[in-house]
């Protein structure tokens, strides 16, 4: 895997010792010199300036051996609010958030009209109002997860076939409307993010963040800080290709793995079935609808044992558990985290992906190889989007306010 920079006193030796204890937790400052390249002198006197500013603090650790405890440093909880906020379904779930990844407050914010304008314009009227429910004002930045293609340096959304949306500069028209720094990622990319620094992944340095819904992404962490790729498109994973002359997807190829794989690709392989077999615990249910049936429900009947959505189930995980053997053989990573509704709902779903990962990678790679479900729900998204920002522009003057 790509190696991350090591963080020098380019920024200002208070804004990178901030910077690693949001990135790493609780450390020492032995540590901080191996992280950082700054001295220990250095360290000393910038550890004692943020102490005194009430930013950081010293934690004891009781020492297993019995002996003496080690001193860490750890950030002070509520000392600074960061927001970030995730597109879902059209609506944004905004969110605020400490330095520690602790959740203050939440909001969805619907919008009526499918446009970029009308989601610039639903935040931007709504924002001032969540900030004001605020018990201080946050670092005036903020960061968006969305789906689709984005060039993460340029803060636009190349393409998103979720929303329909095409070349939109998102970045600016948020910039114009808040005249805050705005930064755009992918919303898969976020949601790992979280993941990686304060959920199922907090304690890998080499991560992959999955995300099956009714598409696939995912992003790619080293020492919890995301690969981006030339522009921001590492983590594409929806549109490798499984099948050499499969289904037609929407990016133009064929065999695209989210087409077998995602909540789409369930449904109608459940409805094609359900025309065939009449026993499916799926058919008794009250005021049953094949054309409403959704990926969830089958999921639900999978992990009750129905045999026709354990079939459907087990070939669309099939899939996803082939790709992330390759991504184990390629990448070799200590961590996959499955994200999204259906493996996090779906026992059947995980179990079969993960099964069939071993099965297709090289043993001694997938046995040094966990996986575990996502933590984060809707939330995830915007906790990572408010520290991809933060991260972007992270400035002592941001925080000596």
């Amino acid at each position: 895997m790509e190696t991350v920079r090591k963080y020098k006193d380019q920024r200002g030796s208070k804004a990178t010792i901030i910077q690693m204890l949001r990135v790493h937790g609780s450390i020492s400052r032995m540590e901080l010199t191996k992280l950082t390249d700054l001295s220990r002198a250095t360290i000393s006197i910038a550890v004692n300036e943020l102490i005194e500013l009430g930013l950081i603090r010293e934690t004891e650790l009781q020492q297993s051996t019995g002996g003496r405890p080690a001193i860490n440093l750890e950030l002070v909880p509520n000392s600074h609010i960061i927001l970030g906020a995730d597109l879902i379904d059209q609506a944004w779930v905004l969110g605020a958030f400490d330095l520690l990844g602790n959740t203050l407050l939440m909001q969805r914010i619907p919008y009526a009209s499918p446009t970029p304008e009308a989601a610039v314009q639903a935040l931007a009227e709504e924002l001032p109002h969540f900030v004001n429910k605020l018990d201080k004002e946050p670092i005036p930045l903020i960061g968006l997860g969305i789906p689709g293609l984005v060039d993460t340096n340029r803060g636009l959304l190349h393409s998103s076939a979720v929303l329909g949306w095409r070349q939109v500069e998102l970045s600016r028209m948020m910039t114009d409307k808040l005249r805050w720094p705005v930064v755009v990622l992918n919303r898969s990319r976020a949601r790992g993010l979280a993941e990686s620094r304060y959920g199922a992944g907090r304690h890998y340095n080499q991560m992959i963040y999955i995300g099956i819904d009714t598409g696939i992404g995912a992003g790619i962490y080293v020492q919890r800080e995301l690969i981006h790729g030339a522009i921001g498109g590492a983590g594409e994973l929806g549109h490798t290709s499984v099948e050499l002359d499969g289904v037609l997807c929407l990016c133009g190829n064929r065999g695209c793995l989210q087409m077998y794989a995602a909540a789409p690709a369930i449904e109608l392989e459940a409805r094609k079935r359900l025309r065939e077999d009449t026993d499916s615990s799926l058919l008794r249910e009250p005021e049953f609808d094949l054309q409403l049936l959704n990926a969830k429900q089958i999921c639900q009947a999978a992990d009750q044992g129905d045999e026709l959505a354990v079939q459907v189930v087990n070939n669309a995980a099939t899939y996803l558990g082939m790709t992330m053997a390759n991504l184990v053989n390629l990448l070799n990573p200590e961590a996959i985290i499955l994200g999204g509704m259906i493996p996090m709902e779906c026992s059947t779903y995980l179990e079969t992906a993960v099964k069939v990962m071993r099965q297709r990678s090289i043993h001694l790679l997938s046995a040094s190889t966990v996986v575990h479900p996502a933590i984060f729900k809707d939330i995830g998204g915007a906790l990572g989007a408010a520290n991809f920002a933060l991260d972007e522009h992270m400035s002592f003057s941001f925080l000596n306010v």
